[in-house]
């Protein structure tokens, strides 16, 4: 499995899981010339940025630790471009979520709530 398509089935298995725990999914891959973002989800009167990081195991580091100072400092400018291009009076937060995954049907997912802040 190639880097992307474990993006794609990290990102897959997060909006299952946020879905479950009854958040609507606004966006996913929002992109601009600035960065990226993984999924922007809603619940109640919150809106979470959240980066999916998806590996094999944590030899190298946990999943979360690949979010640095620079990918936060990205993720920020580009929430900052979404909220410009949709303004809603909610609160907003930055999540992480990690998983873990030995096959394709077989993971752990941990979900970071305020894992970062501006």
């Amino acid at each position: 499995m190639n880097n992307k398509e474990k993006g794609f089935l990290g990102e897959k298995y997060a909006c299952q899981y946020l879905q479950q725990k009854h958040y609507t999914i606004l966006a996913v891959n929002f992109s601009c010339r600035q960065g990226e973002i993984d999924i922007i989800a809603k619940k109640d009167n919150l809106i979470a940025f959240i980066e999916v990081k998806t590996r094999k195991n944590d030899k190298f580091g946990t999943a979360s630790q690949a979010v640095n100072y620079l990918k936060q400092k990205k993720i920020i400018h580009t929430a900052r471009i979404y909220i410009s291009q949709h303004p809603a009076a909610v609160n907003y937060r930055f999540d992480i979520i990690e998983i873990y995954y030995s096959s394709s049907d077989n993971y752990k997912l941990q979900h970071i709530k305020g894992a970062f802040e501006i």
